[in-house]
């Protein structure tokens, strides 16, 4: 994906819900992302993209999209698996992390969080989602036969290092908010984690 795509993506994700995202750049990114775009009547656009159909109005006179297409548009996203964090995307509830290959022109998926490891290739979003459905299935079949957990085991424990600045701000956020460093820092990581 573009850098232009990905700050496009970045914009719709961010908070406080943004009203300065050109309509122009939206459709920018849905096309990058596999969509196909037809002008309907009255200033409608039909997106189709995840084997679903959305309308949307196209704002005018404004290029700016207003806020309540900017909040569906980020849930659709989200509800797909596009998500702004390190491009993932989910498939059947397993995280992958999408990357573009300029070698080969493709974008590639791996899977996370898996006790072993299954990768994936296609040109868009729609072929990325099905061949990842088809390298899960094949990894978790593989598992089964051979009676192992398909799902990577953590302790819940890692040794964390930051500076002392870093340290002493957080022992004074964590401190602020009423809670122990370990429940602030568990508590800021699951946010960044699941935004």
């Amino acid at each position: 994906m573009k850098r232009k795509h990905l700050k496009t993506l970045e914009s719709i994700y961010s908070r406080p819900i943004s009203a300065n995202i050109s309509w122009s750049d939206i459709e920018a990114l849905l096309v990058a992302l596999g969509a196909r775009i037809e002008e309907r009547e009255g200033s409608r656009v039909l997106v189709r993209l995840f084997d679903e159909r959305r309308v949307f109005h196209r704002p005018h006179p404004s290029p700016m999209t207003d806020k309540g297409a900017v909040a569906s548009l980020r849930e659709w996203l989200n509800d797909n698996g596009v998500n702004l964090m390190i491009n993932q995307m989910t498939i059947n509830g397993i995280k992958a992390v999408i990357s573009y290959d300029s070698d080969i022109d493709l974008f590639r998926g791996e899977f996370i969080g898996l006790n072993g490891g299954a990768d994936f290739y296609a040109s868009d979003a729609e072929g990325l989602r099905r061949e990842g459905e088809l390298s899960l299935k094949v990894f978790m079949d593989a598992c089964k036969e051979d009676g192992v957990d398909p799902i990577k085991a953590y302790s819940g424990k890692f040794v964390l290092r930051l500076s002392p600045d870093d340290h002493a701000a957080a022992s004074v956020a964590a401190t602020a908010s009423g809670k122990s460093l370990n429940q602030w820092a568990s508590e800021v990581i699951n946010q960044a984690a699941n935004r």
